[in-house]
């Protein structure tokens, strides 16, 4: 790619961006998106153009993970007392104090899926869901613990379908054992190592 292509690219990735300095780094993971999709010639107009709604959609996800990640972090602000603690029965206290099918619903809740998803994983009826919810929700009040970010996982305040989608390639390789991403979005995969042994190894995407 020539320099002034570069620039071009680099000038669309700043408009895009919400912060100063990070045009780059947002400019380097399209470029590397273009190469895997074997779109790395810069020359093709088609394939500027596809960089330019790569750099678009990756900017608004950067945005929202970022919106997120403020969110959580004012809940727990919200949550510590006028002396400074941290409220008694924080996430991971709180998970292993519950019975454990309250347990594992709790632990799916914290880990992004909404109440459907849990539903259909754990092979409950929606009245069954609708009662693990309403006491988790009992026990979080009891203790202390706020539940604002968990109410906004139960909603469903990531895009699932996209990310879904953007999993589908993926999870197609037969080493590939699971497929999923954290409570920001960003994807990963479990897959094996090697045939024989069965290691299991994760990855980011």
């Amino acid at each position: 790619m020539d320099r002034k292509t570069y620039l071009r690219l680099l000038r669309d990735a700043r408009r895009r961006t919400r912060r100063l300095g990070e045009e780059e780094d947002l400019l380097q993971t399209a470029l590397l998106a273009a190469v895997e999709a074997q779109r790395a010639d810069m020359s093709c107009g088609e394939n500027r153009r596809w960089l330019s709604g790569v750099l678009r959609n990756r900017a608004l996800h950067e945005a929202r993970t970022a919106g997120r990640r403020r969110r959580r972090e004012a809940d727990y602000a919200s949550g510590i007392g006028a002396k400074g603690e941290t409220p008694a029965g924080y996430p991971d206290e709180f998970i292993a104090t519950l019975p454990q099918a309250l347990r594992t619903t709790a632990l799916l809740v914290v880990t992004g899926h909404t109440k459907p998803e849990i539903a259909w994983l754990l092979g409950v009826s929606d009245a069954a869901m609708r009662k693990r919810v309403s006491e988790i929700r009992r026990r979080c009040i009891q203790s202390g613990l706020r539940g604002g970010a968990a109410e906004r996982t139960l909603q469903g305040d990531l895009p699932f379908g996209l990310l879904r989608r953007a999993l589908i390639g993926a999870v197609r390789s037969a080493d590939v054992a699971i497929g999923t991403h954290d409570p920001d979005g960003h994807l990963f995969v479990v897959s094996s190592q090697t045939g024989d042994a069965r290691q299991l190894r994760t990855s980011s995407i």
